[in-house]
């Protein structure tokens, strides 16, 4: 089949419309009043978009479940949210700018997505919001580098959001845990570079419909997702030194599978070090 296909991108589109018409009902019925009930139907949700768009995701790790956590993932699409929600059961943190998207707008504000905005004045009032939701249990999904990327590296992460793990913050243990996204290979078994990367990384200028149509056009690819060991919030000293740490084990995670390492030649995934 070809590499860019229109009937692939109408059929790939009559589907969407037809997951959304079987699930957002029931979600609107059921999932808003039974919380279990709404996250599994999310995943669900996100599960059958992965395969309508030919998304082939592998993962590694285990999603901490223990406590509330702050997921802490690179950043690459509007695709990682469909990758991670179709293997995390939390709830995305995104900019103020992606409530006014066509569909996916609606779809985040109907899940309850916690949208900021990157202003330094309103950080402590946002991640105090981010506080008294992780303290009722809840767990969310953060892109530390607070922008998409061409997924080919990691840029530096932003960490306002990371002192809800400082221990003197909440009353109660949550953990952070660190996410690698690695869009590695196209379906028809070519590598991603740099020639070809913005094929399904979205970042810069690119404007969102136009880049959503070339998606479906597209065969699909592979999406590598290495969930790291947690690190629980009292052994944090800082978000600095958190951020740091995430962001380093990320990139480094990130480097090696691009040099062709396999999952399991990665360098165990043990707990961040915080303790000086």
């Amino acid at each position: 089949m070809a590499e860019v296909s229109l009937p692939r991108a109408l059929t790939r589109s009559l589907a969407f419309v037809a997951l959304n018409l079987f699930l957002v009902p029931p979600y609107l019925l059921v999932g808003l009043f039974n919380a279990a009930l709404g996250r599994a139907l999310i995943r669900l949700y996100c599960r059958a978009t992965c395969l309508i768009l030919g998304i082939e995701v592998q993962r590694t790790g285990e999603p901490f479940r223990a406590c509330p956590t702050l997921y802490v993932a690179n950043h690459v699409s509007y695709l990682d949210i469909v990758v991670l929600g179709a293997v995390l059961d939390a709830t995305f943190i995104a900019k103020m700018e992606v409530a006014s998207w066509p569909l996916f707008g609606q779809l985040g504000r109907l899940t309850g997505t916690f949208f900021i905005r990157r202003r330094w004045r309103e950080a402590l009032v946002q991640r105090d919001a981010l506080a008294a939701r992780m303290r009722a249990g809840e767990s969310f999904v953060l892109f530390g580098e607070g922008t998409s990327t061409n997924g080919l590296a990691v840029r530096r992460f932003k960490t306002s959001l990371l002192s809800v793990a400082e221990p003197w913050i909440l009353d109660r243990p949550v953990a952070v845990q660190g996410v690698t996204l690695a869009f590695l290979r196209l379906r028809n078994g070519a590598a991603i570079g740099p020639d070809n990367c913005d094929h399904y990384a979205w970042h810069g200028d690119a404007e969102f419909l136009p880049h959503l149509w070339n998606v479906l056009r597209r065969e699909g690819l592979a999406v590598t997702v290495v969930l790291d060991e947690p690190v629980l919030s009292w052994s944090v000293t800082s978000r600095k030194r958190l951020g740091a740490d995430l962001e380093a084990r990320i990139a480094t995670n990130l480097a090696a599978l691009r040099r062709g390492a396999s999952v399991a030649a990665l360098e165990p995934a043990t707990a961040l070090p915080q303790r000086a």
